[in-house]
């Protein structure tokens, strides 16, 4: 029930009350005035009729004072009139039924009236003979009662009816203030921080008004401030706040979402750039010219894609970033990651950089693969790249695989489980020179058994490896094997093992290779290392100090 109805509701039971106590009193009151006035009635008639029939019961002329009882009871007064003698025998008596056919039943039983007997000494000479008792009838008496309870009634009824009406109004006028004060409370639930400025007259509402005032604006600059620091929040954990970019996390949100979604993403790709040696640049440099550094290349990407608006670019991690591209074809492609690598290797050629390999790009078309495996895909192909040569790109189409795509987290525990396991298998193949293919040696390729997986060629493991920087490890289980067999004679001509370029500039490699050689110098004279070229021109430092390491072993 509403406040309005409560106090209306109060206010009709108070006057309900008050009416009713109101209307006992009056009542009894106007009943005791009305016997009072039946008494007064009946001795005024007991009186003046002793006084008049006194000579003529002295006279004995009973008929005379017959016609007049007669005359005085016949106007309907009195309930009551008799002569008696002074034995109290009644010598004249008229009776009459106190009925009172216009006023109700049950208000007679209610407010019943009892009128008073009295009586007067009728007198002869100085001789008292009789007495004259009389009642007065109460019809008229309850007559007056009765209308004068309606009149009460009535007024009762319009009085309580202005009341309330009167209330109502006065309640509408006193409490608009609250339904002000209830817009502004859903107004604040729907963000909205209305300012009441008209004041109540009532002064526990105008303290109401002013309080809600007050929340208004402090909620106001609570959800305002909780905004700047949600929005602090998100840049925090979804951009990069050196280059300003997505970063990693919603990289790859924005990744699942366009490849989860149907149509969504119906052609394009994704590449992956990598910095050559940032972190020996920072080293040099100092970190606020690496950040400079990184800043840039995100402004020439960003500029790079401007004529592209559908597509995503975000810093993964360190000096890797990532493009995703959407509604581009092959070709497009090719000519973004061209423009793309030409335009990082002009920042660096500005700062005069000793080396002009800074940066390499792998991409892959979109074919219909999940996240997981678009990431593998394009990390390959930047693989691929790194290997071609110096600032080289790879941009290839999507090569469907067996098996299931795996997270650098896989790959690093399978080539953990395969190096503790011995799950290498090293086939050999001949290599025969062109004029009188004559056999110059054996080159070992590397395959690793996964349960219950096709074999993995060193084609897709030796990438892997490298990314997650366990190439080394790959190496040294390869080569410890390899002179193991060399050991015991199980190749019949030297043996060719390639190792990645990780291994070349590892110092910790060449140590142990060389421990292991010189325990088995047999195998040391048959053995033919192998680096990939581009490594080789890269780390011509290295290059020469495994030379004249391993040359007096007979490598």
């Amino acid at each position: 029930m509403s406040l309005s109805r409560q106090i209306i509701t109060l206010i009709a039971v108070l006057v309900l009350l008050l009416f009713a106590g109101t209307f006992a009193i009056s009542m009894h009151t106007m009943r005791g005035y009305l016997e009072s006035q039946l008494g007064s009635h009946a001795q005024d008639a007991a009186t003046s009729l002793g006084l008049s029939a006194t000579s003529h019961v002295g006279q004995e002329d009973r008929a005379l004072v017959t016609a007049m009882v007669n005359a005085i009871f016949h106007r309907g007064d009195y309930l009551v009139i008799r002569f008696e003698d002074l034995d109290g025998l009644a010598a004249i008596e008229r009776v009459a039924q106190p009925v009172v056919d216009d006023v109700p039943d049950w208000f007679q039983r209610l407010f019943s009236l009892q009128p008073p007997q009295r009586s007067a000494t009728v007198m002869s000479g100085w001789r008292q003979i009789g007495r004259v008792e009389v009642v007065s009838h109460p019809g008229l008496a309850y007559r007056q009662l009765w209308s004068s309870s309606i009149q009460t009634l009535n007024l009762f009824l319009i009085a309580t009816l202005l009341a309330l009406l009167g209330g109502t109004i006065a309640l509408r006028l006193l409490l608009r203030p609250l339904k002000a004060i209830e817009r502004q409370a859903s107004a604040i639930c729907n963000r909205e921080f209305p300012h009441l400025d008209r004041r109540p007259f009532t002064t526990e509402f105008r303290r109401i008004v002013d309080a809600m005032n007050r929340l208004s604006g402090k909620v106001e600059r609570m959800l305002d401030d909780a905004g700047r620091q949600a929005e602090e929040l998100r840049g925090q954990a979804f951009q990069d706040p050196v280059t300003g970019l997505a970063n990693r996390r919603q990289f790859v949100d924005v990744l699942e979402h366009r490849l989860d979604t149907p149509g969504l993403l119906a052609t394009g790709g994704l590449m992956l750039l990598q910095l050559k040696e940032f972190k020996a640049f920072n080293q040099v440099e100092g970190y606020p010219a690496g950040d400079a550094l990184l800043a840039e290349v995100a402004q020439v990407l960003t500029k790079r894609l401007e004529g592209e608006p559908r597509s995503t670019m975000a810093r993964l991690s360190g000096a890797d970033f990532g493009l995703l591209l959407d509604g581009v074809n092959e070709e497009a492609m090719r000519l973004i990651a061209a423009d793309a690598t030409g335009a990082v290797v002009g920042l660096y050629g500005r700062m005069r950089r000793p080396s002009d390999d800074v940066v390499h790009v792998g991409g892959v078309v979109y074919d219909g693969q999940d996240a997981t495996a678009f990431l593998a895909e394009a990390d390959k192909a930047l693989r691929e790249a790194q290997r071609e040569g110096v600032n080289a790109w790879v941009v290839r189409r999507h090569r469907p695989q067996a098996g299931v795509p795996r997270s650098a987290k896989a790959w690093r525990e399978l080539i953990a489980r395969a190096i503790e396991e011995q799950r290498f298998r090293l086939p050999v193949q001949p290599v025969l020179s062109c004029p009188d293919r004559e056999l110059l040696h054996h080159e070992v390729f590397l395959r690793v058994q996964d349960p219950g997986q096709p074999e993995i060629a060193a084609a897709e493991l030796i990438p892997m490896a490298e990314s997650v920087g366990m190439a080394p490890s790959v190496d040294q289980a390869v080569i410890e094997a390899v002179v193991l067999g060399l050991q015991a004679g199980a190749y019949p001509a030297r043996v060719a093992v390639n190792l990645s370029a990780l291994s070349l500039t590892e110092s910790g490699v060449l140590e142990w290779l060389l421990d292991e050689l010189q325990r088995h110098p047999v195998a040391a004279g048959q053995l033919i290392l192998e680096f990939p070229e581009y490594a080789a021109q890269a780390h011509v430092d290295h290059l020469i100090r495994w030379i004249n390491r391993l040359t007096p072993l007979g490598v």
